[in-house]
């Protein structure tokens, strides 16, 4: 049985919510932290709701993405989700088929404080035409 967490970001990753992002807003604390590795284009901390605004015009910028569930699990106060990312880079259209890890941290009113995105790197480099460095 998944519990009220798990169901959220079930929920908000279902086909028919891709990119709601009313709904998304409706999730987060308003000092929500989100984490992407800083090797990406998009990639940095961002902070509270306009950081949530410049991660969406970061990503969105450099590819659109569709995020596929295969697995939600809760550990604590943090779900994991465990799936996909597939779509295309915006200024090639090439398209890509990774496998990413997000890592929620929920606070006391069930609202994220916290997204950590960690994705395969590599694969994200080769799809966006750079080299990849792992130091």
């Amino acid at each position: 049985m998944k519990t009220q967490r798990e169901k959220a970001i079930l929920n908000y990753f279902s086909p028919h919510k891709a990119l709601d992002v009313i709904d998304l807003y409706n999730f987060l604390a308003p000092d929500v932290t989100i984490v992407e590795p800083e090797s990406l284009p998009w990639g940095g901390n961002y902070n509270g709701m306009q950081g949530v605004a410049r991660y969406m015009t970061n990503v969105t910028d450099n590819i659109l993405s569709e995020i596929e569930l295969d697995d939600v699990y809760s550990c604590g106060d943090k779900v994991v989700a465990i799936g996909w990312s597939h779509g295309r880079v915006v200024k090639t259209g090439r398209s890509f088929h990774i496998r990413v890890t997000q890592l929620y941290t929920f606070n006391e009113n069930n609202k994220i404080s916290r997204v950590e995105f960690l994705s395969d790197l590599p694969a994200f480099f080769e799809a966006l035409g750079l080299q990849f460095s792992s130091s």
